[in-house]
């Protein structure tokens, strides 16, 4: 800074001599006064005579204000007319004498008018004179006085712009003493936007704290520059007149962009003065924490309370008027308890945790607020964060109040995060509610001590466990869904999911909120998941269990979760012939919480299809049968949520034992049937065939067929057309067989299913047929991430819906899908469906 202010003095300097007028414009803190004090230095150094002024915008209505500051025999208040500024003129002359006079106004922008008038007198005749004249002013100050107008138009101009990073870098260097690291000086360049004097204080500032200029102390930079920042800004706010300072203050308490009618009825100015004082404090850069900590308790709680109260006059959300309130002392206004209520349950719901905290404890302090609701929220808060306490609250909230249904639903889920079913179904069935039972057949899903006895059909959650049970037809079912909440909603996916309407529950999942907790954001993406497992995409069904396994990272007590985005996750790895990496993951899944789940059945039964692939059938089998005992604990006999009848099948028939292996293949026939849908019904009659010798085996393996091609769930049709070609060929009918093969073949490489493509490629090779090679472009040529993009925009999602469901800027959307187009050799987003093979549809209800 130094040496840059020595450049800058010495480039006026050089223009400042006698009979010039010159301007000097700059930002505020970018150097003017110091330019002002070396060029006053240097004047008198050589023994000419230096008079100075300053303007300032609390005495700018005083005629020959700064007149008199220049010249003590001027007496303030006097008309501007022709003598007085004569006179002053030739007081002028007199003092420079034959030596010279230096005459330096700082922030002549405010100068009084009669002031103005006498500097352009000046200027227009100081030509010739051993008088300087040199004012300096603010950049975007805003002076429409027709002197001021005179003056810039006969004078020089200096210029006075930012520091660059290199000018920052140096100054650095020779401050803390080491060359700093180039994330240090960004951060510098940042935080003060290259201003000298914010430059100057916070390099000072760092110095005085012993800080290091290096890549990992660049954080403290920011938190010095903030409040270096600050006590400049607050140091230029004084100076400035009333109307500006109370914009400072309404703008502070309200936050950027506030709502202009809010911000008029706060200020009480005029729309004149209040857009010239907005102006100012932009340009003055007035940060908030700042300004509010230079404000007395008093004057700024009472602030906030009339912002609270006018943000809700102009209809402003429960979230921003309650972010006033918490800044004021309670019981002042009879509807604060309401609105806190309100917002700390939007933030329980967004999974802003610190903040719903906030809100809830604030609520408890007001006279009128309910006490179970806010203790009911505050433990909902805890539960979502995963902070300690969560259910001592939920407790309380319920012991407060034994008919709140609500609190013995939040209780209910933190004791299930516990692992505490027992409890959590003695907490449900004592408040005799229907919407309780619901969501115990919700539990019941995890926990076998949470399944209801009875469960009546009229809600989703309802539906889903008959469903489960088995004693209910897929049209019966679907005819009964609806999506009025969140609950209903999964609860509506799941049994879309089980009845092969896999387009409509990604249609209603896309719907479900993603902005809640983590350990719901989880259970979505592993529903979306299943869906796409189901339908054969395998490529979206992992990007989906991807994001699933990062919002568990954040909350892993819920256990029924994890473990079947385990189960699938080994599932899609075992589709692609990873069988090594699926059986670690199954080993280090298979842990004493997840045994005590509904999902560790589904761990048991991939493992079973991992060692079946292996070769290894007696062990396959036993893991087929410990998935059945273990589900025996629940009622739940419908075959499409788990088919493991139809695994113990086909490895009792590895192993020799043709009657159990028909005997556990007919049961699961007999299960799929009552429940109806094809993809269930499908894979069941596919393993009564392989079990089955013969033309009757052949006949039920083309029965699979027939009603798989019902299905989308195209991995499962080209299993079962890999085994009627196996069949057929051993029959000797080898056009049949290939005709099968080849289309296995091609659906096995579009679904990304490595293994089931090698098996169909050796089958059809052992047919005597030559196929083609294996395909190397096509869906199964997309990335995850491209596969995943391009499916939710052939279900007709525009780019900025995609970019808020994955988190990503939507050019980045736009881009993914140029090459995806490529890729896939199609010309638009109108093509993706048939290129991938997907359908869409609207949710249930719509």
């Amino acid at each position: 800074m130094e040496n840059r202010l020595k450049a800058w003095c010495a480039g006026i300097s050089d223009q400042v001599t006698a009979g010039t007028t010159t301007v000097v414009e700059g930002a505020p803190g970018t150097g003017k006064t110091a330019a002002l004090d070396d060029l006053a230095a240097r004047w008198e150094a050589g023994g000419r005579h230096v008079v100075r002024a300053r303007g300032s915008a609390l005495d700018c209505d005083l005629p020959f204000g700064i007149v008199a500051q220049l010249f003590d025999t001027i007496d303030p208040g006097q008309p501007a007319d022709f003598a007085v500024l004569h006179r002053v003129y030739r007081l002028a002359t007199t003092l420079a004498g034959t030596t010279g006079l230096l005459i330096v106004v700082d922030d002549a922008h405010w100068a009084d008018a009669a002031s103005l008038r006498w500097f352009a007198y000046l200027a227009l005749r100081v030509q010739g004179l051993p008088i300087a004249l040199v004012l300096t002013v603010g950049t975007d100050e805003r002076c429409d006085d027709p002197s001021y107008g005179e003056i810039m138009a006969v004078c020089r101009r200096v210029v006075l712009d930012n520091l660059t990073a290199s000018d920052t870098a140096d100054l650095l260097a020779a401050a803390l003493g080491a060359p700093p690291a180039p994330e240090f000086v960004a951060e510098c360049q940042t935080v003060t936007r290259g201003n000298p004097l914010l430059t100057t204080r916070l390099i000072a500032a760092l110095a005085e704290d012993g800080v290091p200029p290096t890549a990992e102390t660049a954080w403290r930079v920011t938190q010095r520059g903030a409040e270096v920042s600050g006590e400049v800004v607050v140091a230029r706010l004084r100076r400035r007149p009333a109307a500006v300072v109370t914009v400072a203050h309404c703008t502070a308490v309200l936050g950027p962009a506030p709502h202009p009618g809010v911000l008029a009825e706060l200020t009480g100015l005029s729309p004149v003065e209040l857009a010239e004082a907005v102006r100012t404090v932009e340009l003055l850069g007035v940060t908030g924490p700042a300004v509010l900590d230079d404000m007395p308790a008093g004057p700024r709680a009472a602030l906030h309370l009339r912002a609270a109260q006018s943000l809700r006059a102009h209809g402003a959300s429960d979230r921003v008027v309650a972010e006033q309130l918490l800044e004021t002392s309670p019981g002042l206004e009879p509807w604060a308890g309401e609105v806190l209520d309100r917002a700390a349950q939007e933030a329980v719901n967004r999974g802003d945790t610190p903040l719903a905290a906030r809100l809830l404890w604030r609520a408890l302090r007001e006279p009128v607020a309910n006490p179970s609701r806010a203790l009911r929220l505050l433990g909902v808060a805890e539960l979502v964060g995963n902070l300690p306490g969560a259910t001592a609250r939920l407790r309380e909230a319920l012991q407060s109040d034994v008919d709140d249904v609500e609190s013995a639903v939040a209780l209910s889920y933190a004791l299930h995060a516990d692992g505490k079913p027992a409890e959590l179904t003695a907490v449900l069935r004592s408040t005799g509610s229907p919407w309780a039972q619901a969501h115990l057949a919700m539990h019941g899903l995890a926990w076998q001590e949470a399944v209801p006895s009875t469960v009546s059909l009229d809600t989703p959650a309802g539906v889903l466990h008959h469903v489960m049970v088995g004693d209910i037809s897929t049209a019966d079912a679907v005819r009964r869904l609806s999506t009025d909440s969140a609950m209903s909603s999964l609860a509506s996916a799941m049994t879309l999911n089980l009845a092969d309407q896999l387009d409509e529950a990604l249609a209603v999942l896309d719907e479900v909120d993603r902005a809640q907790a983590p350990a719901l954001r989880a259970l979505t993406c592993v529903m979306r998941a299943n869906v796409q497992r189901r339908k054969g995409d395998l490529l979206s069904a992992r990007a989906e269990l991807t994001l699933a396994d990062d919002h568990l990272r954040q909350d892993r007590r819920w256990h029924a979760v994890s473990t079947w985005q385990a189960a699938l996750l080994a599932d899609v790895l075992l589709e692609e012939g990873r069988l090594d990496e699926a059986d670690v993951l199954i080993a280090e899944a298979s842990t004493e919480d997840a045994r005590r789940t509904w999902s560790y059945g589904g761990l048991l039964t991939v493992r079973g299809r991992i060692l079946t692939a292996r070769g290894e059938d007696r062990e396959a089998l036993e893991s087929f049968l410990a998935a059945g005992r273990h589900c025996e604990a629940w009622p739940y006999r419908n075959p499409a949520p788990l088919a493991w009848r139809s695994g113990a099948a086909l490895a009792y028939a590895a192993v020799g034992d043709g009657e159990l292996a028909r005997r556990f293949a007919d049961e699961e026939v007999a299960l799929a049937r009552v429940w109806g849908a094809p993809r269930a019904l499908g894979m069941a009659l596919r393993a009564a065939g392989r079990v089955t010798a013969g033309t009757a085996g052949r006949t039920l393996l083309e029965e699979a067929v027939r009603v798989l091609r019902t299905s989308p769930a195209r991995l499962e049709l080209a299993r079962a057309l890999v085994d009627l070609g196996v069949v057929m060929r051993r029959q000797g009918d080898t056009t049949a067989a290939r005709a099968c093969l080849r289309e296995a073949l091609d659906l096995s490489q579009k679904c990304g299913s490595a293994a089931m493509a090698a098996r169909a490629h050796s089958e059809l090779v052992a047919t005597g047929f030559a196929p083609r090679r294996m395909r190397q472009t096509g869906p199964t040529a997309l990335t995850p991430t491209e596969h995943q993009i391009a499916a939710l925009a052939a279900r007709g999602r525009s780019n900025e819906e995609i970019a808020a469901m994955l988190l990503m800027p939507a050019d980045t959307v736009e881009g993914v899908l140029c090459g995806t187009y490529r890729k896939l050799g199609v010309s638009g987003r109108l093509q993706l469906a048939e290129a991938l093979d997907v359908g869409g549809s609207d949710p249930i209800g719509r």
